[in-house]
């Protein structure tokens, strides 16, 4: 969570309309049985695509005892959020990660290259407003 993310500011396109922003991967590493709490709590910055696996540390033991790791079992958590909601998540998680989890837990985030399909954009980044009404 060290690197910054600028938020940008949405431009209009050939059309004159804003552009919808880009979409990132966040991924989050915390203690194993902390996976619902914490998909929970990404939900409420209108992550609307969320898997959650359970996962293993690779860190020797010695080294993973000596950190104070002593469990190595992890949630990984997948998440699809939005650009402009990237450094509001990372203080929120640091936030937590400190109070909750004893400072235990990664997260950084990968940008989506591209969506295929206004539908698919609109529901990955929770964009009601893009979603065809049916009349």
């Amino acid at each position: 969570m060290t690197e910054r993310h600028q938020q940008k500011t949405p431009q209009p396109n050939r059309a004159g309309s804003i552009a919808p922003g880009r979409l990132m991967l966040l991924v989050t590493i915390v203690p194993k049985g902390k996976g619902t709490f914490f998909s929970d709590f990404l939900q409420t910055f209108d992550a609307n695509l969320q898997i959650c696996i359970v996962g293993t540390g690779t860190a020797q033991a010695d080294l993973a005892e000596f950190l104070g790791l002593k469990d190595s079992k992890r949630s990984v958590i997948f998440s699809v959020v939005q650009e402009e909601r990237v450094d509001a998540i990372f203080a929120a998680l640091r936030e937590h990660f400190h109070t909750i989890n004893r400072g235990m837990g990664i997260a950084f985030t990968v940008p989506f290259s591209s969506v295929i399909g206004k539908l698919s954009y609109a529901f990955l980044s929770n964009e009601r407003s893009m979603v065809r009404r049916e009349e």
